[in-house]
């Protein structure tokens, strides 16, 4: 077991979408948490320090954008955010990357493109934390 694995939060109120994305980040050796809508997510990504998160747009008791605009107002926003989603309206994409997505899925989504991109993402933040920890403060 790998210690200090990075932490992904799964906010998909589909337990069977939230099951299959555990099954598969876990296997990949990352740490898992779930929530199975906006307001158990938020929780959990304020009292989880999740390193990324992956969140569905639709959901009872939160939107998605809603959630997300709310990560920021708490200063969360460097956690980089993964949307998910069912829905073929028009506009969506557009709007989740005006609100700082760091990825945009359209379900039903290739689950290893999605691990893929987690990982990129991941890399991208510890890359991004090594500059900052070794630039000299002024």
């Amino acid at each position: 077991m790998k210690m200090n694995r990075k932490k992904i939060l799964v906010v998909e109120d589909d337990w069977r979408i939230s099951t299959a994305l555990t099954i598969r980040l876990d296997a990949a050796g990352y740490h898992v948490l779930t929530a199975a809508n906006g307001f158990e997510g938020l929780q959990r990504a304020v009292d989880g320090g999740p390193d990324l998160i992956i969140m569905d747009i639709w959901m009872p008791v939160g939107l998605g954008f809603s959630v997300a605009q709310r990560l920021q107002m708490l200063g969360l926003q460097k956690i980089p955010v993964i949307f998910i989603t069912g829905s073929k309206l028009e506009g969506l994409k557009k709007a989740a990357v005006a609100l700082g997505a760091a990825a945009f899925f359209e379900k039903p989504y290739d689950a290893a493109q999605l691990l893929q991109t987690v990982d990129q993402l991941l890399q991208a933040a510890d890359r991004e934390d090594i500059h900052r920890s070794s630039t000299p403060a002024r």
